[in-house]
């Protein structure tokens, strides 16, 4: 994916012109951008036209995308647990995640290749995104109050289970992931709008203040094929009026083939990593229903 870090040209690729690292002179991206490059691969790779572009979360911002800058292209469309548009509490959420990271002196304003990477900051910031991608519910049934050892006393290390999950999933994310390439698609996904306006002027201003929704009507309007929408209730991060509101515009736009779904599962964002019998047989459906 455009501006990752596992092949794809991002932060922490090496610019031609330089020889040295993009670092933070790496371009500001947008969903669209990551879009286009994949379909300038599958030009590459003479495919035309896909069955369907199927996405969770970013992914399912992206699939939204490709079937509004590609109609031509895309068969059927599904999206999970995404956005139309990111909406302020999301944004908040993923601000204060690279807040966090960037505060880590280590960093170095991103200039940080060759010497000690902020893994304190990119640690803090994936547990703060773990605890988004979760529920509450689905955490008292799995960890309660149990602590790590209950024959030690209590100190200001990780103690509950609950702290010695999320001390984990930092850990292990640190050492998988580049911390810029986190903050530049992290940022790309608080940019993203359907809008109308917002696409047009995307290569200009890379952010829209329109809050209309019949200019995101207007947006979606290209995407007229088969259309599963999948949202669930526990979703803390998109929240399920999202994947609502992504439907309703769909419908408005003249879309008569949207099927929406609101899944009653307590795993939060993470639900279509986990329940995978639920979210794969409605995938699995709308993928090989031949009256669609």
């Amino acid at each position: 994916m455009l501006g990752g870090c596992y092949g794809s040209t991002g932060p922490s690729s090496i610019n031609p012109v330089t020889g040295e690292r993009y670092a933070t002179r790496f371009p500001m991206l947008t969903i669209f951008d990551i879009v286009r490059a994949q379909f300038c691969l599958l030009d590459h790779l003479g495919i035309g036209r896909l069955h369907a572009s199927v996405g969770a979360s970013m992914g399912g911002m992206q699939s939204l995308a490709a079937a509004a800058l590609f109609p031509e292209r895309v068969g059927r469309l599904i999206t999970i647990s995404a956005c139309a548009r990111s909406h302020p509490y999301s944004i908040a959420l993923r601000h204060t995640q690279r807040q966090v990271l960037m505060s880590d002196p280590n960093w170095n304003k991103g200039h940080y290749y060759g010497g000690i990477p902020p893994h304190i900051g990119m640690k803090l910031a994936r547990e703060i995104a773990t605890i988004t991608y979760r529920s509450g519910p689905e955490w008292e049934r799995r960890f309660g109050r149990k602590r790590s050892d209950d024959t030690i006393e209590p100190t200001m290390c990780p103690d509950f289970l609950i702290e010695t999950y999320l001390d984990h999933q930092g850990e292990r994310f640190c050492l998988q992931y580049d911390a810029n390439s986190l903050l530049y698609l992290s940022k790309a996904m608080d940019m993203f709008d359907l809008s109308a306006s917002a696409q047009q002027r995307v290569n200009d201003k890379r952010h829209s203040s329109v809050d209309d929704l019949a200019d995101l009507i207007r947006g979606m309007a290209p995407i007229q094929m088969p259309t599963l929408v999948l949202g669930v209730q526990s979703d803390l991060l998109f929240p399920h009026w999202q994947q609502r509101e992504i439907a309703q515009c769909l419908r408005k736009a003249g879309n008569r083939m949207v099927t929406h779904y609101e899944l009653d599962a307590i795993y939060g964002h993470d639900t279509f990593l986990i329940d995978v019998v639920t979210v794969g047989a409605a995938v699995k459906g709308h993928l090989e229903n031949q009256l669609a």
